[in-house]
């Protein structure tokens, strides 16, 4: 028996302790079989078989600690994180209750060869939580998760990334197509989060994309550093490297969203309250000439179908630059990434108007009073001809640029202070009427007087159109996943560039009724307010 076992079992990590346990075991199975047996073969046969018990006890004091840690950790970051823990107290109550309620363990003889210092490494929590109940309630509210696809040098599939990893790994990714001599290569995958019940697999099924429909649009679901410059210094420059980002996809059109795992959907477009076709009065006179009362017969309404239109964006970048400069290559590619979801809801927004009604108002004076009398006619109207419930709101987008117009004009109205103006209080006038407004950036068509075009403005739009819907007339389709990639391809060798960048996406607008309008309204930001007339005093 040539086997030793270790002097401390508990200096032994997890892999360590499992093979010390296999080796006693096939020692003391090797000097079990043996046909003579001395005295001293018998004293190491009992020492083997105190260390196989030995280490099994450490195996399962070990299992019974990361249990305990890992139950433990779960209650304390849902604690943080403020979520509902009755279920996590409990588990983790019935832990330490295991814990305080075991027998104290029966005093072994001691072994010398196998001892105990207290010295036990850390604890491997990975096991436990693949065979523990999930105690810790879901985060509620799940990101976008971007994964590494195969084949990328220096990444598991399936492995988390961030934007400086989507970055590395495309870098990667495209020097080993490079080495290889062309090809095109997926680097990660930017997974969107969708509940199960908002996702559409049978694209052919009106009912099942009615019912996603439906449920993404129903309001019941809803419940730093600075850049200073400073003085002058005796010593050369330093050329910096680094890129400082500013653009965001902030501020862009929110509605709600669906996924749509085929490549497109069916589903039943909602029906109007007709009042005068479904009810009817029946008078004396009626009834005694014979008269039938009308009865409304329910169509079978044929289901609209939408095809998705892929969504993406394409770099090209020079091989050298990406080996000497990759932090400009990594600029843009996050830049890319801006430019795609602004993109998206552009397009989007485009098939809105083009799906909603025109309407002109005729110049009055003003910018937001106009603008405010405006909303409230549409509101009311859209409100009388629909029957809306008092809980439907009426939804309204505004081009981002129009909040500074409202409050520029606020601020030149007699009697206001600028110190006065306040965002909130546009805001808060709009919910008066049941309005819930957003202020979006990028729409399109463009923007008249070159507000964000190449050239400075200098003045503001003489006119301003906004989209006015009940709330969940429009709704997105996306793709659950957008492709990240490279591409080398050999034909660009002979001019050392390479595609550095490219996207797709699924992408189709939804639009539950017909009763959208895109409004255009006459606006000047100078201030003026309704005409104030004098009233004579009467003599007495």
């Amino acid at each position: 028996m040539d086997f030793e076992l270790p002097e401390d079992i508990t200096a032994l990590d997890d892999d360590q302790l499992a093979d010390a346990l296999a080796g006693a075991i096939a020692a003391f199975d090797a000097g079990s079989r043996a046909e003579t047996i001395t005295t001293k073969d018998l004293e190491g046969l009992r020492s083997l078989s105190d260390g196989v018990k030995a280490i099994r006890d450490e195996q399962t004091a070990r299992q019974q600690a990361a249990e305990q840690a890992a139950a433990e950790i779960d209650a304390l970051a849902a604690s943080v994180r403020g979520d509902s823990m009755d279920d996590t107290t409990d588990t983790v109550a019935q832990v330490e209750e295991t814990a305080s309620a075991e027998p104290e363990p029966t005093p072994e003889p001691e072994t010398p060869a196998v001892t105990a210092s207290g010295r036990r490494p850390a604890l491997n929590l990975a096991s436990v939580r693949r065979r523990m109940p999930r105690v810790l309630p879901p985060d509620p509210n799940p990101r976008p998760e971007i994964t590494a696809s195969v084949d990328v040098p220096g990444y598991s599939p399936g492995q988390a990334l961030d934007m400086e990893g989507v970055t590395e790994g495309i870098i990667r990714r495209a020097n080993a197509l490079k080495t290889a001599g062309g090809g095109v290569g997926l680097t990660a995958s930017y997974r969107l989060p969708f509940q199960p019940e908002l996702i559409v697999n049978d694209s052919s099924s009106g009912t099942e994309g009615t019912r996603a429909v439906v449920l993404a649009g129903d309001q019941a679901r809803l419940n730093g550093g600075d850049l200073v410059a400073s003085g002058g210094w005796c010593a050369p420059s330093e050329t910096v490297y680094e890129l400082t980002g500013m653009s965001c996809p902030e501020m862009l059109w929110d509605l709600p969203e669906i996924q749509l795992a085929r490549g497109g959907l069916r589903y039943f477009p909602m029906p109007s309250l007709d009042v005068a076709s479904m009810t009817f009065v029946h008078t004396e006179a009626d009834d005694i000439s014979g008269a039938t009362k009308a009865c409304f017969k329910i169509p079978c309404p044929d289901p609209v179908e939408v095809r998705c239109e892929a969504i993406g964006a394409c770099l090209e970048a020079g091989i050298l630059t990406q080996r000497h400069f990759p932090e400009l290559v990594a600029y843009y590619q996050s830049l890319a990434m801006v430019a795609h979801e602004i993109r998206m809801k552009q397009e989007l927004f485009t098939q809105a108007v083009a799906a909603s009604t025109p309407v002109t108002i005729a110049a009055t004076f003003g910018a937001f009073s106009a603008m405010f009398g405006a909303v409230a006619l549409q509101a009311a109207d859209m409100t009388e001809k629909l029957s809306l419930c008092a809980n439907i709101q009426v939804e309204v987008v505004f081009p981002w640029w129009s909040k500074n117009l409202f409050l520029a004009d606020i601020a030149r109205q007699n009697g206001v202070s600028v110190s006065d103006i306040d965002v909130q209080s546009v805001v808060a006038a709009f919910a008066q009427l049941g309005i819930s407004i957003q202020w979006a950036r990028g729409l399109n068509p463009a923007v008249p007087d070159s507000i964000g075009g190449p050239d400075p403005a200098t003045a503001w739009p003489a006119s301003i159109p906004f989209l006015i819907y009940p709330a969940g007339t429009f709704e997105a389709g996306r793709g659950g996943e957008i492709s990240l990639g490279v591409i080398h391809d050999s034909s660009k060798f002979q001019t050392n560039d390479y595609t550095a960048l490219f996207t797709e996406e699924c992408s189709a607008l939804i639009a539950r009724n017909a009763e959208a309008r895109v409004v255009t309204v006459p606006v000047c930001a100078d201030g003026r307010t309704g005409q104030q007339l004098g009233i004579d005093c009467p003599i007495a």
